[in-house]
């Protein structure tokens, strides 16, 4: 009685095909002739592999296996080794892209008589039991195939025993089933149970890798080994042959491999490929003369792309590239005959309009007649049409009519019910992603809460509002969304004081920017010839002159509070003395051409600058006289050129006008990320911070507010006001808690929480 063989296999697709692609394939014979020749399998990977390379993988794979069931043995080669050494010629498809990893393993099961071969480094064992448990042996070895300029090098082969178990996988099984871990499995489940359990563990591992893999087992009614012997051996000299070594023969390279696997056979292979060598070529030449006189006289075969062969496909190809050149033919002469009927007709009724308009030759009545007669004609003839036949037309009209009219409604209700799918599924996307968003301000998972909320608000704004119904529901899901909004917005409408109003102390004041020092608040603007000082300690309002210098930008105090210096448009730069009350030019040189200043800051004395148009950050040194003409503080090219605020407290801040900010230090780009905030900076136009503060504070017009991050990014607190309509300037007394902004030539005043 025939053995019967329990063949299993257990696949696990990844999450990226990019990265790992498995390809299994397993192939019971069907016919007598295959049946001699046994099963054929296969089990591949490619990493990192395009999609060319896949499709020639698998074309490999459906060539090998045909090629093998449709050639012959020669005496001393069998087809296996055949079809292999005409696949080898093929494989730089495969190993071109030197970036992709392939890991082969294809082989063939002929009774006991196992042969296969490997490219790459996938794994195959042996599992046998040995004094009532189960041993098992690397039958591949741990080092990883060298022979890198061809798919298959060698080919190993051996006898697998009643009651052993061959086993082959993909490269990164091993990482979770190592031999003593399948070992525990197959003492304890059967051939099927085993492949089973080690795909749904694989598959529960939801890996971006794929896997793959194979048993093949003889089973026996009691499973344990008829000698004490390793059920694998080379030969094959009696009952106990078996796969104890695999017998590494090269059938292709010119250098014998020699694997520990190999032992005293050394020698004898060594001899084996020199007999060999020379009849090689001439062998597999006549092997495929003699095989396609074979096919070519066979009928019913199975066709492959294997080699080119006469017979029935390309009488099959011949018909149909004849049948598609007439079909084409055919087409071609419909449409040239359409386009002349159309181009000709065309031409007839531009003619017909023609006389008709103009009377031409006196034709306009002749075109009439002609056109009654044409009417006449066709009623004659229809009248001649017996009366079943009109009856069948109508009918055949009535039901095109009804035909076309039923495809129509049945399309446009599969239209509005897809629609109507479409807007369930993301009203329930909405809700699903809000309730989300809330379970994360739970854990204070804000970036992930704020993430949910913008994706439910972008399928929000492409929600079709076509009636009162969607309409309400889209308002109804707004305001849901804002309430989840405002929680991590962390927003505060405050009610600011105002502190002074300057339009009452000078009608055509245009107060834009705010600067202070020691206990007094200056307010100026570019188009303002005052300044303006406030004091803190009773909010009175003195108004300074500064001629000659005009069109204040900005302005900065250094830490010892005995000065505060202001930049003006045209790049010069004044001081306010502390001791005389005075507004003193001040000198200041560059190392450049066309310098445009936008902004600055004082830091221990030394003033920092933003020249826009040269794409600079100078630093400046004092002067008995101001300032020197400074070096070029950035090591690396950044873009400063819509920078609009700095502020330097150790690391330097840069503000642009996009509401990017950049975190500098020693002149190099550090990291740094807003993170939390909604909306994003819109437009923003100062950003206050120092040594002495702990927060960032940004003043933003569009959005009316003052937004506080902590020095890594993080969202800390947003305060606006309904009588904020462009606030423009803004001050921090951090220690104080308090905060003033300018907005229309008034100053307001608000506690910080």
């Amino acid at each position: 009685m025939a053995d019967i063989l329990e063949l299993h296999e257990f696949f696990s697709e990844g999450s990226s095909q990019e990265r790992s692609h498995v390809l299994l394939h397993l192939t019971e014979p069907g016919t007598p002739e295959e049946r001699a020749k046994g099963y054929f399998f296969a089990l591949c990977e490619i990493n990192n592999g395009q999609i060319g390379q896949i499709e020639h993988l698998q074309q490999m794979i459906d060539d090998l296996e045909s090629g093998y069931y449709e050639t012959d043995d020669l005496p001393n080669k069998n087809a296996f080794e055949l079809t292999l050494e005409y696949i080898n010629r093929r494989g730089h498809h495969i190993l071109e892209n030197k970036e992709a990893v392939a890991h082969c393993l294809v082989g063939v099961l002929r009774g006991h008589d196992i042969f296969f071969s490997y490219h790459g480094n996938p794994h195959a064992f042996l599992f046998y039991k040995s004094k009532d448990q189960i041993e098992s042996m690397n039958v591949i070895g741990n080092a990883q195939d060298e022979q890198q300029n061809q798919l298959f090098s060698s080919v190993l082969q051996g006898q697998l025993n009643s009651g052993d178990y061959f086993y082959a996988s993909s490269p990164h099984v091993i990482d979770y089933f190592t031999p003593d871990r399948i070992i525990k499995i197959l003492q304890t489940r059967n051939t099927r149970q085993s492949a089973e359990h080690i795909q749904r563990v694989l598959g529960d591992l939801n890996s971006d890798l794929s896997f793959g893999g194979i048993f093949l087992h003889f089973p026996t009614t009691t499973d344990v080994p008829k000698t004490g012997k390793t059920p694998l051996r080379l030969d094959n000299t009696g009952s106990e042959a078996s796969l104890d070594k695999l017998a590494d023969q090269e059938k292709i390279t010119e250098q014998i491999m020699s694997p520990p696997l190999l032992g005293g056979l050394k020698g004898k292979l060594a001899t084996i490929r020199k007999e060999r060598e020379t009849e090689r070529l001439k062998q597999l030449e006549k092997a495929q003369e003699e095989r396609q006189k074979k096919l070519t006289s066979e009928k019913g075969r199975i066709e492959t792309n294997i080699r080119p062969r006469a017979g029935k496909k390309e009488s099959i190809l011949n018909t149909i590239l004849i049948g598609v050149g007439k079909t084409i033919v055919w087409v071609f002469t419909k449409i040239i005959k359409f386009i002349k009927l159309f181009v000709f007709g065309i031409g007839r009724g531009f003619l017909v309009l023609f006389v008709l308009a103009t009377n031409y030759g006196n034709q306009r009545q002749e075109v009439f007649c002609r056109h009654r007669l044409w009417w006449y004609e066709k009623k004659e003839q229809f009248a001649a049409i017996p009366l079943f036949s009109k009856i069948l037309l109508f009918l055949t009209l009535f039901l095109a009519i009804v035909f076309i009219a039923s495809i129509t409604i049945y399309k446009t209700r599969a239209a509005i019910q897809a629609e109507r799918q479409a807007y369930e599924n993301s009203i329930s996307a909405i809700q699903d992603k809000k309730n989300a968003a809330d379970g994360s301000l739970v854990y204070n998972d804000t970036n992930r809460a704020l993430t949910l909320l913008q994706e439910a608000k972008n399928i929000l704004e492409k929600l079709p509002t076509n009636n009162e119904e969607r309409e309400s529901k889209q308002k109804e899901l707004s305001q849901s969304l804002e309430e989840s909004f405002f929680k991590i917005r962390k927003l505060t409408v405050v009610t600011p004081e105002v502190i002074v109003d300057l339009t009452k102390t000078k009608q055509d004041v245009k107060a834009t920017g705010l600067s202070h020092v020691d206990g007094f608040i200056f307010a100026h603007g570019t188009d303002d010839s005052n300044l303006y000082k406030i004091a803190l300690d009773g909010f009175t309002v003195e108004t300074k002159d500064h001629p000659g210098f005009s069109k204040i930008i900005a302005g900065a105090a250094p830490k010892e509070n005995d000065m505060l210096v202001f930049l003006a448009d045209d790049n010069k730069i004044a001081a306010y003395s502390m001791d005389s009350g005075a507004v003193i030019p001040k000198d200041i040189a560059f190392s450049r051409n066309n310098v445009k200043l936008s902004a600055m800051f004082l830091y221990n004395r030394k003033l920092y600058v933003i020249d826009t148009t040269n794409n600079k950050i100078g630093k400046h040194n004092p002067t008995q006289g101001g300032y020197d003409k400074g070096v070029d503080w950035l090591k690396e090219e950044l873009d400063v050129k819509d920078a609009i605020s700095l502020a330097v407290d150790g690391d330097m801040f840069v503000l642009k006008s996009n509401g990017e900010i950049y975190k500098l230090n020693a002149g190099a780009k550090q990291e740094f990320s807003i993170s939390g905030l909604d909306p994003a900076l819109d437009k923003p136009t100062v950003l206050r911070t120092n040594s002495a503060m702990n927060n960032i504070y940004i003043l933003e017009p569009t959005n009316k507010r003052v937004v506080v991050l902590e020095k890594t990014g993080k969202l800390i607190a947003q305060y606006t006001a309904n009588e904020w309509q462009n606030p423009t300037g803004m001050i921090i007394d951090e220690a104080k808690k308090t905060a003033y902004v300018l907005d229309n030539n008034k100053i307001y005043k608000f506690e910080l929480k």
